[in-house]
């Protein structure tokens, strides 16, 4: 018995300080991933480029050779198009868009993006995608504004809070009373201190599970090559043995963005074409992201097929299968778009949760380590 309560103080103490040091990254990844559920009004109300649907949808082959000239007029003729996204893609927006460089990378381009109205086929308008705000919110809540190491940093981030949460439902757990009477127990009496231990304890059980699964979505979504290969969908990468296939064909023609998207359409017939990446001078293939209804995949779709640039007839596609299914829904939790038009809503709930455990935990933390030598 006292080494299950030696155990317990001292889960109770690495809980609380290791909760203490972590919340203020907590608390800022929290609130930048509450606004960005939001970045496609966000985006707008600084660019004006994503008006609310303009009354028509697009076909599954949309033109996008006459987006791409849209997109060239607006931004102009050295505007170097790279890729499309359609539709509740990257950018959960109902206006497609292509994007690309100002210039070519090496005369100091920027990433541009032009927005296509899709009632008449023209631009809405166009926007350097790295002087937006929103942009810089996002980029803080993948990687904290440092890149690589911010990526790393988020991912273990998302590891202690699964932790957190997994070492507090066990301190949680009632030894000498009844189960549901604490699980239904919320006393909002005495001061800050009892509140705030009330409000964490109740919060923190009912939110238990949906923090380990952010948790750990958010660590695989910062780095997937930490999860095992086996998760990962066979759609996100291009096999090298193909990739050299299409870099050295021998063929003298040209295959247009139009045509490989008919192509992917025909190799997965029912689907729609949700993200393209156009050939370049440093990609020898176009590559389609092809989706249907159903998909795992709400944001890349579950197939993908490569098209050589000159040559129609070497192609490769991949669908999301296996174990690789499990890889291709983690973004689609992490990104709340499994719970469909209530995506917004479910994620202000974990994050107001995740908001209140903080401080919450810092109040108790604070008072039994500090004000209470204090007092």
């Amino acid at each position: 018995m006292a080494n299950r309560s030696s155990f317990r103080k001292l889960n109770a103490t690495l809980h609380a300080w290791i909760g203490a040091i972590v919340s203020i990254f907590v608390m800022a990844v929290t609130v930048s991933g509450m606004a960005i559920a939001f970045s496609a009004p966000l985006m707008h109300a600084e660019t004006g480029a994503f008006p609310e649907q303009l009354g028509a949808s697009l076909e599954p082959d949309p033109d996008l050779q006459e987006m791409i000239a849209a997109a060239r007029t607006e931004a102009g003729e050295s505007f170097l198009p790279v890729g499309y996204l359609g539709p509740r893609a990257e950018i959960a927006t109902d206006i497609p868009m292509i994007y690309g460089m100002s210039a070519p990378p090496d005369a100091g381009g920027e990433v541009q993006i032009v927005s296509i109205n899709p009632a008449t086929g023209e631009a809405i308008t166009s926007f350097f995608l790295d002087r937006t705000w929103t942009h810089l919110l996002i980029d803080f809540h993948y990687e904290l504004l440092v890149e690589e190491t911010g990526e790393t940093v988020v991912a273990i981030l998302g590891i202690i809070l699964s932790l957190l949460a997994l070492v507090g439902l066990y301190l949680w757990w009632p030894i000498h009373r009844g189960f549901w009477t604490k699980a239904k127990q919320l006393l909002l009496k005495g001061n800050w201190t009892s509140k705030s231990f009330s409000l964490h304890s109740f919060f923190g059980f009912w939110g238990a599970l949906l923090i380990v699964i952010w948790g750990l979505t958010g660590t695989y979504w910062s780095k997937p090559d930490w999860g095992p290969s086996v998760i990962k969908p066979s759609t996100d990468v291009l096999p090298d043995a193909v990739a050299k296939k299409m870099e050295h064909a021998s063929c003298d023609g040209t295959v247009s963005i139009n045509q490989a998207s008919q192509i992917a359409l025909a190799a997965y017939p029912g689907t729609r074409v949700l993200e393209a990446e156009f050939a370049t001078p440093w990609q020898p293939y176009h590559t389609i992201y092809l989706a249907a209804p159903g998909d795992l995949d709400k944001r890349d779709g579950d197939r993908r097929v490569w098209v050589s640039a000159s040559c129609d007839n070497i192609l490769h596609k991949e669908q999301v299968s296996g174990l690789g299914k499990v890889g291709a829904v983690n973004n689609t939790i992490h990104s709340g778009d499994i719970f469909g038009p209530l995506r917004q809503p479910m994620i202000l709930i974990v994050g107001f949760a995740l908001l209140l455990l903080s401080v919450t935990g810092l109040i108790i933390w604070f008072k039994r380590y500090f004000r209470g030598k204090a007092d």
